[in-house]
């Protein structure tokens, strides 16, 4: 079994050259971290996954969009920041968000411990 640090840690190694049946069972997993769901969403492309992809890539993008979007993954501890990660400059995110796309799939919200003690 695997921690939610190493199953985020291997999600950000893993080679999607080698197809996405290692994939499905953390996507399936409620207990799978809010940050590794969503770096997974970015792996997929994202805000801008193709139409014309497998089914399958099709049939895991939709899911992991829709089940981050509705509170499915509900573990907060790690974070992963899709701006940083995937470089977007200050136009991109702004045409994200002009576009509809919800903001906790661009700029999520973590909780900071740090915080708590003022």
């Amino acid at each position: 079994m695997q921690t939610p640090v190493q199953k985020h840690e291997w999600v950000a190694q893993y080679n999607w050259d080698d197809g996405l049946d290692p994939i499905w069972p953390i996507v399936d997993d409620e207990e799978t971290e809010f940050a590794t769901a969503l770096m997974i969403y970015w792996r997929l492309d994202g805000p801008w996954f193709e139409a014309g992809a497998t089914a399958e890539v099709k049939r895991l993008h939709d899911t992991v969009s829709e089940r981050l979007t509705s509170g499915f993954y509900s573990s907060r501890n790690l974070q992963y920041h899709p701006i940083e990660d995937n470089q977007l400059s200050k136009t991109q995110v702004y045409k994200l968000r002009k576009s509809g796309l919800p903001s906790e799939l661009v700029q999520p919200r973590y909780f900071d411990p740090d915080q708590q003690k003022q």
